[in-house]
């Protein structure tokens, strides 16, 4: 079988997905399996496969794990929506035996990369859906000026900014009112949060563009990356962004232009059936 090391990163506040992983572990006790149910990653070996059972953030903490062996992900959705995920929990029994044994499509994702450069070594990241950056608990608004290939784009001040990979443009970006990206795409997206150029769309940013974002504000503000990873951000502190060298990878059983009709239907604005 192609993939017969498998490691389950399992959302550790899920019983139903604690449950759903061991009993997958026992129909399919041919395979090598790791189970991780607190994200710790420290101790996991090499594998071929890595399963994300849970919503979309254990899929977003799965997929940093993966980047480390350079393997695909499969999603199985225990929560509500599942943008990014591939099987719903209550069919995963049945349908996981394809994934296993067929030869499906594996699609490619562009991940941002993030440099952090505020302490004495630069720190790097890697962001599947998007990096935010915004105002602590003071109601103080922040300055982030921003440059894209070296030349000042805006000087944005307000609660702070969103910059979005096409995979994350289905979250907080659109909840701004940005744009849905198509998942094919490389280029990145840049959006600020509250200010008096709320109404302004934002720029869509190519793919070969360095973006460089300083902040200016009296108080602390923070920067999330992906929803879970957090660091305090402070005056002056320079965050340097582009698309990663490294991709992230999905098994997929559908064509790539299904997508379309998957994404409306969750997000409530497609009626009928996919054609």
């Amino acid at each position: 079988m192609k993939y017969k090391k498998i490691c389950t990163v399992v959302n550790p506040d899920s019983d139903q997905a604690k449950s759903l992983s061991m009993n997958i572990a026992k129909k399919y006790s041919d395979h090598s399996w790791q189970i991780i149910e607190n994200f710790d990653f420290s101790n996991v070996e090499k594998m071929d496969l890595v399963i994300a059972i849970g919503g979309d953030g254990t899929l977003l903490r799965a997929v940093s794990l993966s980047l480390k062996f350079d393997v695909p992900v499969l999603g199985i959705n225990m929560g509500t929506v599942g943008f990014m995920t591939e099987i719903e929990g209550e069919n995963a029994m049945d349908e996981l035996n394809f994934y296993l044994t067929e030869t499906v499509r594996t699609e490619v994702r562009s991940l941002l990369e993030v440099e952090l450069n505020f302490k004495k070594d630069p720190v790097v990241y890697k962001a599947l859906n998007d990096i935010v950056i915004a105002r602590g608990s003071s109601v103080s608004m922040i300055e982030t000026i921003t440059e894209i290939d070296g030349v000042h784009l805006a000087t944005y001040r307000g609660d702070g900014i969103v910059v979005t990979t096409a995979t994350g443009s289905t979250g907080y970006s659109l909840a701004l009112g940005g744009p849905v990206i198509d998942p094919k795409s490389n280029d990145y997206y840049i959006k600020p949060i509250a200010t008096h150029m709320s109404q302004f769309g934002g720029v869509i940013v190519n793919s070969e563009s360095v973006c460089e974002i300083t902040i200016s504000s009296r108080k602390d503000a923070l920067i999330s990356i992906d929803g879970f990873i957090e660091h305090k951000i402070s005056n002056g502190d320079k965050i340097i962004l582009k698309i990663s060298e490294s991709k992230a990878k999905f098994l997929r059983k559908n064509p790539s232009h299904f997508y379309w009709s998957t994404i409306t239907e969750k997000l409530g604005i497609r009626k009928g059936k996919v054609q």
